[in-house]
């Protein structure tokens, strides 16, 4: 997981880059490019704690970038042999996988907080995903509408 991790790092690291020179610095080469996707594709097909917010639909767009990512390697070794255009192309697929990858890791991060428990005086510890925090609190707002709407009625 760590190296999944630093390997998205360096991703992020070579997007940054992409868009200050207009030129692709991070994935140099197709090698560099299949390890990343081994990677990525084997995290999401585990559905492991990184990845495990990212929705049906994100993963779908996630490997479907990924895959016009790697048609355009197959053309050449390095990146020395993609006509600008495809270049071009190559930042705006490492955005948005980055992007959603991104998105999905961050609401995946746990946090964990004690609470009380009714009817016992020890707290237990309670970890959730962030995006899980954000859904329950939703719920409950959507509840607290719905309820004060039913009793003005």
């Amino acid at each position: 997981m760590k190296k999944s991790f630093i390997l998205l790092f360096s991703f992020l690291l070579a997007i940054g880059a992409a868009m200050a020179d207009d030129s692709i610095q991070g994935l140099q080469n197709k090698q560099q490019f299949q390890v990343m996707k081994a990677d990525v594709t084997k995290s999401i097909a585990a559905r492991d704690d990184k990845y495990r917010e990212l929705s049906p639909d994100d993963q779908k767009k996630v490997l479907d970038t990924l895959a016009r990512m790697e048609a355009r390697w197959q053309k050449t070794d390095d990146l020395a042999g993609l006509t600008p255009p495809e270049r071009i192309e190559m930042a705006n697929d490492q955005e948005v996988v980055t992007t959603l990858l991104t998105h999905a890791s961050a609401d995946s991060r746990m946090v964990c907080e004690r609470v009380a428990t009714i009817g016992s005086n020890l707290p237990k510890n309670v970890c959730k995903t962030v995006a899980q925090r954000r859904r329950e609190q939703k719920e409950i707002q959507d509840s607290a509408r719905g309820g004060s709407l039913e009793t003005s009625n």
